[in-house]
């Protein structure tokens, strides 16, 4: 998780305070989303923290938190998740192979089939974060 000052301070970058505040108005932009999708006021959606994957198939996993592929739900995984949000920066098929998002049957919901997301730049998925939403990703390769 990023909070990106000290993601600056720790790999020495320097960001122009253009694409500071672009990221900042990303964050503020999807908080809103999100609240206006599942009826909430802005201030119940928290965002403290910012998650940023960069995949690619010759990387390899460190620890199991890298391990994208297994099966898990972001609550169990991360501890502190109601919802999560994916924003793709890049596309399938022309930036990487692989990398498709599956959310696989759940017991608690749903009518037993897997759902299928193809990463797509600007694609923004949001759902909430624990049993009812086992997901993985397939392996990229490229």
């Amino acid at each position: 998780f990023v909070e990106l000052a000290a993601l600056m301070d720790f790999k020495s970058i320097s960001y122009a305070e253009a694409k500071k505040e672009a990221y900042h108005a990303v964050r503020r932009s999807l908080r809103a989303t999100i609240a206006r999708l599942l009826g909430l006021p802005e201030e119940a959606i928290l965002h403290d923290m910012t998650f940023f994957s960069h995949i690619n198939g010759t990387k390899e996993a460190k620890t199991v938190h890298d391990e994208y592929w297994h099966l898990h739900t972001d609550t169990e995984q991360y501890g502190t998740f109601e919802y999560t949000t994916l924003l793709y920066l890049s596309t399938q098929g022309k930036d990487f192979e692989g990398g498709e998002f599956v959310f696989e049957p759940s017991d608690s919901v749903g009518d037993g089939r897997r759902a299928v997301v193809e990463p797509r730049f600007n694609r923004l998925v949001v759902f909430t974060s624990d049993a009812e939403n086992p997901h993985r990703v397939e392996k990229v390769s490229k």
